[in-house]
């Protein structure tokens, strides 16, 4: 089973939504503010990271993105949690094929 993890924010279920219409049901949260949080080992099953950039700090994002990189993770960054700005960067990115990709494979 494929999951997303989100890595900042409060609100997430617009970004939910945005991944189940991908087919992805299971999704990972993480508050990107506590201190914990830096040292949490991404998930196995993780295809997709999107990190909430306005609402974690730069260490975290840092080490996830190396982290990421390492495993083949796609990153996606966004200023909040709407559903509209998340869906607005994935199709101005084209990101569609990559993301449905990612989670297929």
């Amino acid at each position: 089973m494929s999951s997303v993890l989100i890595v900042g924010g409060d609100q997430i279920e617009g970004i939910k939504e945005v991944f189940g219409n991908y087919g992805i049901d299971h999704v990972n949260h993480w508050s990107g503010r506590k201190a914990g949080d830096s040292n949490k080992v991404i998930p196995q099953n993780t295809k997709v990271i999107v990190l909430i950039t306005k609402w974690i700090n730069h260490s975290i994002t840092y080490k996830l993105k190396r982290n990421a990189v390492k495993r083949g993770i796609k990153v996606i960054y966004t200023p909040n949690g709407s559903r509209e700005r998340l869906s607005e960067i994935i199709v101005q990115n084209a990101l569609n094929q990559s993301i449905k990709h990612a989670l297929t494979h």
